[in-house]
This record gives structure tokens, sequence and C-alpha cells, in this order.
């Protein structure tokens, strides 16, 4: 009896020791695919929970990349520059799928709701590979298992009262409450992110957010990213950023918008952000994106439709690819609604 009851012991525990270790290889896959928001893979990368946290999750952030954090506007501040709330002047909700790489797939919802010089918004992240299959040591199937990662947030933008005789400013913060499951275990925390925007000029703006402030347990990546924005002639906006994180070194983006007049809502972008060498991909249905690089640049367009009948409603579409070498290409689409 007692025999037996050692092996079955042992059988658990090299079972138990196998799951943890696939559990630890998918952690630091996505931790490695999430670098890509800031297109690198440094020493200091994997050193912090939660690297999903750093993922774009609209399609016009991710073709400017974090240039953007100057040229947020409306819900987009929840991701990028919580002060960028305080400058919606409509209800907007605004939904995106992102075709994430290696088959990892991601959904974004956010509604915004505008209040006198203010606003107040929610969002909800998820991310999952879906259903794993797991094994131990040896090989030997020991079930399947599920993995994803949940965010909640709740943030508030404002103009400062006193900016209205000077120049403007605002103030933003975002209240994050983060899950993280594999098999049974998950895990619960809260970050915050808080961010300032400010119009100098008409045309020029400049931001800067502290992001994932988190406690010790969390360990979350804290980033740090500032830049600015001028508009020429109200059809292109070109934008710089400066963006730190306690698990990756310096990176330095630059990126483009261009409005088309002829075409009423139709725009263009692109975006490109240093990054450390990396593999080509032998595998991309996109010959001319397969070198490692071209990793770093994005690129996409989008469009807003104005309905006839409702003057008050415009639904707006925004598609973004950014190629990442050997780990292939990410698609993203959303969908959004103002009125």
């Amino acid at each position: 009896m007692s025999t037996t009851v050692t092996r079955n012991e042992k059988r658990e525990t090299k079972a138990k020791r196998g799951l943890l270790d696939l559990v630890s290889r998918f952690s630091f896959l996505v931790s490695l695919l999430s670098c890509s928001a800031v297109y690198a893979i440094s020493d200091n990368a994997g050193t912090s929970n939660g690297a999903f946290l750093k993922i774009p999750t609209d399609a016009r952030g991710v073709a400017l990349g974090p240039a953007i954090v100057s040229m947020a506007e409306g819900s987009e501040g929840m991701r990028w520059n919580p002060a960028a709330l305080g400058t919606t002047d409509a209800k907007e909700f605004s939904s995106t799928y992102i075709a994430y790489y290696q088959n990892v797939a991601i959904e974004n919802e956010t509604f915004a709701y505008p209040l006198e010089n203010s606003a107040l918004a929610a969002n909800l992240f998820y991310l999952s590979p879906g259903t794993l299959d797991g094994r131990d040591n040896a090989g030997n199937p020991t079930g399947n298992f599920s993995f994803y990662d949940l965010v909640g947030s709740l943030g508030y933008g404002a103009r400062l009262p006193t900016s209205d005789q000077g120049i403007p400013v605002y103030l933003g913060g975002v209240l994050k409450v983060v899950e993280e499951q594999i098999a049974e275990t998950s895990n619960q925390n809260a970050a915050l992110d808080f961010g300032v925007l400010a119009l100098p000029l008409d045309d020029l703006r400049a931001g800067l957010t502290i992001q994932n402030l988190s406690t010790k347990t969390a360990n979350f990546p804290k980033v740090i990213t500032g830049g600015a924005s001028y508009t020429f002639f109200k059809v292109f906006t070109g934008g710089v950023a400066a963006s730190y994180a306690d698990d990756a070194p310096m990176r330095y983006s630059v990126a483009g918008e261009w409005r088309f007049p002829e075409l009423e809502g139709a725009v263009i972008r692109a975006g490109y952000e240093n990054h450390d060498p990396l593999d080509n991909s032998t595998d991309s249905k996109i010959p001319a994106l397969r070198g490692a690089s071209v990793a770093g640049l994005t690129m996409g367009a989008g469009f807003e439709y104005r309905v006839p009948m409702m003057k008050t409603l415009v639904f707006g579409v925004d598609y973004a690819m950014a190629p990442f070498g050997a780990l292939g290409i990410s698609h993203t689409i959303s969908v959004k609604a103002k009125w």
C-alpha cells in the first residue's frame, strides 16, 4: 500500500512539475509577444508580470505606436493617455479585435461618456490562446487547461479650470483591475495610469503618461511615455515620442497621419519604433514584410461615415498591421460609433 501511494505521489508531483513547466514556457511566449508593443526583446524582458498590459488595444494606436501619446482622442485615452478623455465631445463606443502573433486572439471594448469639460470611460480587455494541452516532463498528457488575461478599467479625464484663460491642460487617470488565470490558479491585482495633455498652440500637442503603477506583489511593467505632435495645414499630423519601461530599454518612435481633404473621414497612418535585432520570418504571407529589418514598422488606414438621416451619428472603421520578424504579423480592426 505505501509503495503504491509513494508511486502515485511521485506521478502527481511529476505531472504538476510538467504543468508548471509548460505554463512557464507559455507565459514567457506571451511576455515575448507583448514586447512587440515596444518592439524590443531586451535583457530585462520577462522580468515583470502582466507584460500584456503593453499591447496596443486599438487600430489607430497600433499604426501610430507610442507617438499617439500626444495624439490620442476620446476613448483612445484609456490605453494611451487618460488625459485625452477630457477632449471627448460625444458618447463613444469602440470595439477592437486583434489577430495577434502566434494565433493569440485579443478583444478590447471601450465606452466613453462626456461630461462638462471632462469624461468618464470604461474598458474591458481580454486575451486568450484558447485551451492548451498539458504535458509532463516525459511528454505524457496531463489534461487540457485554459489560460487568459482579463482587465477591467475605469477612467476619468478633465480640462483644468485654470486653463480657460491660458494654455489648455488636461489631466486624467485610469484604475485597472487585472486578472490572470492559468488552469485553476488565478490572481487579481490593481494598477493605476496617470496622464497629462497640453495644447500650447492650436496645432501643437504634448503628452506624458505613467502607466501600470502597482504593488511589488503585482510587479507590472511600469511605463513612462512622453511625446509631442504638430498638425500641418490641417491634413498631416506628425508625432514623436520616447518611452521607457522598467523591463525594457528606452525606445523612440515617430509617426504620421494624413487626412484626405477630398475624402471626408479617410486617413492613412504609419509609424516606426526602434527595436533590438530579430530573426526573419520564413512563413509570412506577405514577402515584403518577412525581413526582421522592417520590425518596428506599423501602418494602417481608416475612415468615418456620417449617417445622412442621423447627423449626430458617426461610424468609423480603422485597420492596422504590425510585422515582427519571425513571430509574424498582427492585424487589428477597430469599429467605432459616436453620437
